[in-house]
């Protein structure tokens, strides 16, 4: 078996090539994370908005 540079290249830049579609894997998925834990966060902020609301409309007499 006759290895030449260029094979050792070409594995070498199919690995880099996979290492970083691995690293761009990871931050998409904690980018999609983040963006739930804002989500919830946002719709825990309307919830004790329209809490507050609801909570005034009973109070006002009728």
């Amino acid at each position: 078996m006759d290895i030449n540079t260029g094979d050792i290249l070409f594995q070498l830049f199919m690995m880099a090539f996979l290492a970083a579609i691995v690293v761009v894997a990871f931050m998409v998925a904690k980018g999609v994370q983040n963006r739930r834990i804002q989500q919830r966060k946002y719709d825990k902020q309307i919830e004790e908005k329209l809490d507050q609301i609801i909570e005034k409309m009973d109070q006002t007499p009728k």
